[in-house]
């Protein structure tokens, strides 16, 4: 008779936080008609149409959220509302003021960091300041240059939230790809 292996104890795997970070789609130009006011401007019908495409590119990426938060501008708003309704219209959505233009990374993390039942989250905001907390985020410092194109995403994992150590990049597409993979 054959001796048995001790029986191993398994612990569950510890389940990773997802960010995915989105700079918002192409926008009415500024101060064009009557949009002087920049928190006001919305997606042109173009911007409307490709993120639109880029939603269904993520769907076949797998992409799967659990909260999506935007910059309360219209802009990111709409880019928001497109992506969510592709999704599934359950997935709640809510305005975070760290995420308008100027807007801190650190109080971005902060922000994500008192929701860490929320493990899968898409952040839609504006440039610079995305590209500076996913440079934070993935430990790439402040002269890395990661500039988001209109409509483009990354996903960084991370093994605990807020991060103690980089977290690693996934991926980083752009939309051009994004809407290829539709």
């Amino acid at each position: 008779m054959a001796a048995k292996e001790p029986a191993q104890a398994t612990t569950p795997p510890k389940r990773d936080h997802e960010l995915y970070i989105m700079r918002h789609g192409i926008a009415v130009t500024r101060g064009a008609g009557s949009f002087a006011d920049d928190s006001k401007r919305p997606l042109t019908p173009e911007g409307k149409m490709k993120v639109q495409e880029i939603a269904k590119g993520l769907l076949r990426l797998g992409f799967e959220v659990d909260w999506i938060l935007t910059s309360p501008l219209v802009r990111a708003v709409e880019t928001a509302e497109i992506v969510s309704d592709a999704l599934r219209p359950s997935v709640p959505t809510d305005f975070v003021e760290a995420l308008k233009p100027g807007g801190s990374p650190e109080a971005v993390i902060t922000f994500l960091a008192r929701h860490l039942e929320r493990r899968r989250i898409l952040v839609v905001g504006h440039e610079p300041d995305l590209s500076e907390m996913a440079a934070r985020l993935v430990g790439a410092g402040r002269n890395a240059n990661l500039g988001f194109k209109k409509a483009g995403c990354c996903l960084i994992r991370f093994t605990e939230f807020p991060p103690k150590a980089p977290g690693e990049l996934v991926w980083w597409l752009t939309p051009r790809i994004m809407r290829k993979l539709a």
